[in-house]
């Protein structure tokens, strides 16, 4: 059983109003993303989540403001993570009451991105560069299967796999049950490892330390 409960992200250094905006924002687009991933128990959440993987198509940032509202909204608002306090000071602390498994899982991945910084983008740049050689990252999402020749396919199929990895999940395979479009699924894990080292650059920056276990 999930339990939900006060957690307490360690602030420091000097942030500014758009830190402010721009930090929570990202964290729980990186919260609703990863919950998502995993399939819900509920059959109402999961129709909503699976939606929100394959209504957008994904070729410009319209796509990705969508899809994690979409992912919000499909979470009861008692669920979704809410700021308890804030004390800016040095150092000080932003509490938020959500699931501390969660917030758990949310703080590894991004202690592993931290930790392991250059070669993790160096993955993400790799892709990007091919993808973008290849003419991938233009192809619209509804014509995709027949665009996609097989080799593309393989290796669109891989680098899921090698992004999967980055944000330590099993496979990218639960991604593209949902999204049923493999080019779906690369965009969006590179969107959620985008977010996730934006959150690791908080923290390697000193201004954000995610505790990788919850206090009680």
């Amino acid at each position: 059983m999930a339990h939900f409960g006060g957690y307490r992200i360690l602030m420091d250094e000097r942030w500014t109003l758009d830190d402010l905006y721009v930090f929570p924002r990202t964290y729980e687009q990186v919260y609703f993303a990863l919950e998502a991933i995993t399939p819900s128990e509920s059959n109402s959440d999961e129709e909503r989540i699976s939606r929100a993987f394959q209504a957008f198509p994904w070729r410009g940032g319209y796509s990705a403001v969508n899809f994690y509202n979409q992912l919000k909204y499909a979470t009861p608002p008692r669920y979704r993570p809410q700021i308890v306090a804030i004390q800016y000071a040095s150092p000080g602390y932003m509490e938020l009451l959500l699931f501390l498994e969660q917030a758990a899982k949310v703080a590894g991945i991004v202690a592993g991105v931290a930790g392991s910084i250059g070669a993790c983008a160096a993955v993400y740049h790799k892709i990007v560069a091919d993808l973008t050689r290849r003419q991938l990252l233009r192809i619209e999402v509804e014509k995709e299967k027949i665009a996609l020749a097989d080799e593309e396919l393989k290796l669109v199929i891989k680098y899921s796999q090698e992004m999967a990895e980055i944000l330590q999940l099993d496979s990218a395979f639960s991604i593209h049950l949902r999204t049923n479009k493999p080019l779906v699924s690369l965009k969006i894990l590179m969107s959620v490892f985008r977010r996730v080292r934006k959150l690791a650059d908080y923290q390697l920056e000193g201004k954000a330390q995610l505790p990788k276990i919850p206090r009680p």
